[in-house]
């Protein structure tokens, strides 16, 4: 475990060689960019001159552009030597000397000489890791609380003594019997005095409660006697009957008068709303005021101005805007039949492109993700998120592992599709699945032999026990022995 652990510690781990990954991604585009904005030269060689015109690379080959960025030479033999300038419009712009230098700088900071030792440090770094895991589980399952511990609990344990004058082994085990036959029956009389004594201490509590609250009721019934004074229970007796034959008939002439009598909350409503009309028009009133005043003001005002030459022109105006109004409004429908047009065009052409994609993908997704879905961009045509138990993920967010899943399923739905339209093109997978866990690397197995069926697909791996699982023809570089 100490090893392995020390091995994991050195290489690049998965984020600084994704980094480089896609440091050499950005470095590819710039180049790739600047080739193709740059003035390209192409040789026809002669019958047998091929390889007669040198560049800074070697021979250059019959028929393959060869990219101008800067100024170039190139080496005629017999002939000598060829100047070529692309010009102000064919320069560099810097981008790819910055992306060279951004990917050596994340070189030297891992300490790699190129992209292919990183990726090898990498992919060592990442099996001592899981060397170091297994040696790990090996050692918690074998020493749970640490080798320490082992120690200790070997030493813990007592030497074995001699034992003299023990008793006979029939007579201890009656002995035995005997004792836990009466530490039984004490246990038994113990519990039973314990619910006894819980019971008597709940009738207790019980019994002082009822005697507060007989306390307090004789306590109320003293002060209320010494309130009445000398006054004879007949003489209470006659008092509530007349106190009763009051209430009843106050109760009835409450009655009476509530029977006749308005509601109130309805009377209040009424007056809160009356109220409210009330201010409403006072405040209209007092706006209607200042603008009456302007109103007659302005009549005064145009009484001697040429109205009907007003109205004419007005009306000159209204049927000039009435007139430009429909022009604008034609105009604005045929804008809008054309675009209702050209949208359904762009559905039309969008739909024949992803539908034989979808019809591929689906039975791939359903592999690794049961009843999910693929959502397209509407304008890069590039997968845009993936549906997983009804929630929409963006491709940006979704874990490494996850995004080049679903870039090698796209690739397989592809070639699959181009190979039912009768243009069979092999899949080459280098260094696939590095972020893919071991269940998931196991269904993307199954994914590859599901689609080996019909069309050639190469895998080209270092890690050899990952791809172990994988199956199919195993190919291997060997040295020719002199």
């Amino acid at each position: 475990m100490e090893s392995a652990a020390a091995a994991a510690e050195s290489g690049p781990d998965a984020a600084a060689l994704q980094r480089l990954e896609r440091l050499s991604a950005e470095l590819s585009a710039s180049r790739a960019a600047r080739d193709a904005a740059a003035p390209q030269v192409t040789v026809r060689y002669a019958p047998n001159q091929s390889g007669a015109i040198h560049g800074d690379d070697g021979p250059l080959a019959d028929g393959a552009p060869l990219p101008l960025p800067r100024r170039t030479t190139l080496r005629i033999d017999g002939i000598g030597d060829l100047e070529i300038e692309p010009g102000a419009g064919g320069g560099e712009d810097g981008s790819v000397d910055a992306a060279v230098t951004r990917l050596q700088t994340a070189l030297d900071e891992i300490g790699a000489a190129d992209l292919p030792q990183a990726r090898t440090a990498g992919a060592a770094r990442a099996e001592a890791a899981a060397r170091q895991g297994e040696a790990k589980a090996v050692l918690a399952s074998l020493a749970p609380d640490g080798i320490d511990a082992l120690h200790q609990a070997l030493a813990a344990i007592p030497a074995p003594e001699e034992v003299s004058g023990a008793p006979d082994l029939a007579q201890a085990e009656d002995a035995l019997q005997t004792a836990q036959t009466v530490h039984e029956r004490c246990r038994i009389a113990r519990e039973t005095a314990a619910e006894a004594l819980a019971d008597a201490k709940a009738d207790a509590a019980g019994k002082e409660a009822q005697l507060a609250s007989l306390s307090d009721r004789l306590q109320r019934a003293e002060a209320q006697q010494a309130k009445l004074g000398n006054v004879t229970e007949k003489d209470l007796a006659a008092q509530t009957v007349t106190t009763a034959a009051a209430l009843e008939a106050a109760r009835l002439a409450h009655a009476e008068k509530a029977k006749d009598a308005p509601d109130a909350a309805s009377l209040q409503a009424a007056l809160t709303r009356a109220e409210s009309v009330e201010a409403q028009a006072r405040e209209e009133i007092a706006r209607l005021h200042p603008l009456l005043a302007r109103l007659s003001e302005r009549i005064t005002r145009a009484s001697g101005d040429a109205m009907e030459e007003r109205l004419a022109e007005t009306e000159d105006q209204l049927q000039a805007a009435e007139a430009a109004l429909a022009r604008i409004a034609h105009e604005v429908a045929v804008l809008t039949r054309l675009q209702e047009a050209l949208q359904d065009a762009r559905n039309e052409a969008r739909e024949r492109y992803f539908t034989p994609i979808v019809k591929e993908l689906k039975p791939l997704l359903q592999l690794l993700w049961p009843d999910a879905e693929l959502t397209w961009g509407e304008e890069s045509l590039l997968p845009h998120a993936l549906i997983r138990e009804g929630r929409e993920e963006p491709i940006e967010v979704l874990s490494g592992g996850t995004q080049e899943q679903v870039a090698l399923l796209v690739r397989l739905a592809f070639a699959r599709m181009l190979a039912r339209a009768g243009r069979i093109a092999p899949v080459i997978l280098d260094d696939a699945l590095v972020f893919t866990d071991d269940d998931r690397i196991e269904r993307m197995f199954d994914a590859l032999h599901r689609q080996a069926g019909d069309m050639q697909i190469i895998v080209l791996t270092c890690r050899q026990r990952a791809f172990r699982a994988l199956g199919g023809q195993a190919l291997r570089l060997q040295a020719v022995p002199p």
